[in-house]
């Protein structure tokens, strides 16, 4: 796990991803590992509020910024797929500072 925490930092990312990184490693492959991973960096960022609005019937679609796509597809670099951003009106496009803002301390949906 320190390796994970080590990784995140080196991208300027929070320490809290480490979990999501590392409970998507048992997987069998790297395909389903980053499935894994932006689903719960998704739950994550939508318990704690990040781009839900309260007029919204649904969850919004995440746009991360491109060291989370880096940092995850550095653990998980097999199968790797070029797709386009989402452009739809429910996109929230998220930021690293974003990130430093969501508190460390919640339970994280792992």
């Amino acid at each position: 796990m320190d390796s994970c925490v080590d990784l995140c930092l080196s991208f300027g990312l929070p320490a809290w991803m480490a979990p999501l990184l590392h409970a998507a490693k048992h997987l069998r492959s790297d395909v389903a590992s980053r499935r894994k991973v932006y689903k719960l960096l998704q739950r994550r960022l939508r318990n704690c509020g990040v781009g839900v609005t309260a007029d919204s019937g649904r969850s919004p679609t995440y746009v991360y910024p491109d060291e989370v796509k880096r940092l995850v597809r550095s653990v998980f670099p097999q199968d790797l797929c070029g797709y386009q951003d989402p452009t739809h009106p429910q996109v929230v496009y998220v930021t690293v500072e974003d990130l430093h803002r969501v508190p460390s301390d919640r339970p994280s949906a792992v």
